[in-house]
């Protein structure tokens, strides 16, 4: 019911969230510096290091993958509590 529609909008979410990091991991970056990087100053003055922007779009791709593999499961479990 409450938990299930939930389940399905945090793989929604956690596809959209792989969709940013894996299309443009710089502008995902320094998004989420400025979203955590509150209590830092000059948080635009930082560059990330290539090593990091890979790593960003690899773990987007994973996102991507997770939060397509749990919405599809999601849909087969619907579909088998139908049965």
């Amino acid at each position: 019911m409450f938990t299930d529609r939930l389940r399905r909008a945090s793989y929604g979410w956690l596809l959209v969230q792989g969709l940013a990091a894996a299309l443009a991991p710089k502008r995902s970056i320094e998004t989420n510096l400025k979203l955590w990087g509150v209590p830092f100053e000059n948080v635009d003055a930082v560059e990330p290091k290539s090593w990091y922007v890979d790593s960003t779009r690899a773990v987007g791709i994973g996102m991507i993958a997770t939060g397509v593999a749990g919405l599809l499961f999601e849909r087969e479990d619907e579909s088998s509590n139908d049965d």
